[in-house]
């Protein structure tokens, strides 16, 4: 998990505001500037939380916000300093229709739940500027992908509120043309192919990178709230080894994060890619990975994902972004009321394809691919393309 160190000074030896958020989309930096935010003896939190209706878990991360005086370096390592007590704060979730100022329900699979009380845990985090031991907030409830949900943090001990609110967003659908699209009798997931009375399947159901100066797209179509897409395309594979047993694997193509023009959904997007740097990605992905004895590697499917993220977490980004710029005054956004930070909302798509066997050849004896002893269609390594 990626943190922010987000603290504002007047000068050396002044008085520091410390707020802590946790990133887990994309990476930023600190910075400085000459805003002090908080008044003395003026109670604020430091949120960080996008929802996801697609995930298991959902995490809610809160941290004090305080002026101190000395070096806020040395108090973000306090784990009591940044930190609230087991206890201290109550958090839920409600859900709302748009317009309605009336809960409604908030669990998918539950036709009474009104309110979702979340539950505190404290986890390890990365070191770094901050207390590696952060207590967050979660809960296991399955969210629905629509209507607003408005998180509420109380101080039991003070009695303050904090509130935000986010309207959750839909996932990205697939366009009409491969590779992102899910059409079961045209274009099946993986595993799906054979057919009764339909084998083999056709060619146009499977992908095909085998035409290495061939320029490929992944294209999708955006959806309402949502100004952020992250597309990721991942080749999973098995590692036979030499000692007996295989591993599972994989390793991801990521592409530049996308923003569509609008929020009003319905925008044709898409990333490109030339054919042959999948293959040069490939190896350069793999050689990250820890060395062990592979005795032959064998390709299973592609996987593709899309993970959207809303209007607000886009403006957030876009404001904590890093400045090379001399002048580092910036504006400050947040949607917490009474607090620091994002509430916000994400979704993902993902679907899987087959490959067709000229691709999968290909991998097997690419230049950059073929030392890493992947199989040909017939199972076999090879060390020359027909």
């Amino acid at each position: 998990m990626v943190t922010l160190l987000s603290y504002y000074a007047k000068m050396k030896k002044t008085t520091y505001y410390i707020g802590l958020l946790a990133l887990s989309i994309i990476t930023l930096s600190s910075c400085k500037n000459d805003l002090e935010v908080l008044a003395p003896g003026k109670e604020a939190v430091s949120v960080y939380g996008v929802l996801n209706p697609n995930e298991t878990i959902q995490n809610i991360r809160i941290n004090k916000v305080y002026l101190t005086d000395g070096d806020a370096l040395v108090a973000g390592q306090d784990v009591n300093q940044i930190n609230y007590g087991a206890g201290e704060l109550l958090v839920t979730l409600q859900r709302f229709m748009p317009g309605s100022t009336t809960p409604t329900l908030t669990t998918i699979g539950n036709n009474t739940k009104k309110e979702i009380v979340l539950t505190e845990t404290v986890v390890t985090t990365a070191s770094g500027n901050f207390n590696s031991n952060q207590r967050i907030w979660q809960t296991t409830d399955k969210l629905y992908g629509t209507g607003e949900y408005k998180l509420t943090i109380k101080n039991i001990s003070t009695g303050a509120l904090f509130y935000a609110q986010t309207s959750m967003i839909d996932s990205v659908r697939s366009y009409s043309s491969k590779p992102f699209i899910h059409n079961i009798p045209n274009y099946p997931g993986h595993g799906q192919y054979i057919i009764t009375g339909a084998n083999p399947t056709p060619q146009s159901g499977y992908i095909d990178y085998s035409v290495l100066t061939a320029n490929q797209k992944i294209k999708f179509v955006s959806v309402a709230k949502a100004k952020l897409y992250n597309v990721i395309m991942r080749l999973h594979y098995i590692d036979s080894l030499i000692s007996g047993g295989f591993n599972y694997n994989y390793v991801d193509y990521n592409f530049p994060t996308q923003k569509s023009l609008s929020i009003a959904g319905g925008e044709a997007m898409e990333v490109s890619f030339l054919a042959n740097d999948f293959y040069t990605n490939i190896a350069a992905e793999i050689s990250k990975k820890p060395v062990t004895s592979i005795k032959n590697r064998r390709v299973i499917y592609i996987e593709y994902k899309i993970t959207t993220g809303s209007d607000e977490l886009n403006t957030f980004l876009q404001v904590n972004e890093p400045s090379n710029s001399i002048a580092q005054d910036k504006p400050y956004y947040t949607n917490i009321n009474g607090g620091v930070g994002i509430f916000a909302s994400s979704s993902r798509s993902i679907i899987t394809h087959d490959l067709w066997n000229n691709f999968i050849d290909k991998i097997a004896c690419h230049p950059s691919t073929n030392p890493l002893l992947f199989c040909n269609s017939s199972g076999v390594t090879t060390s020359v393309c027909p």
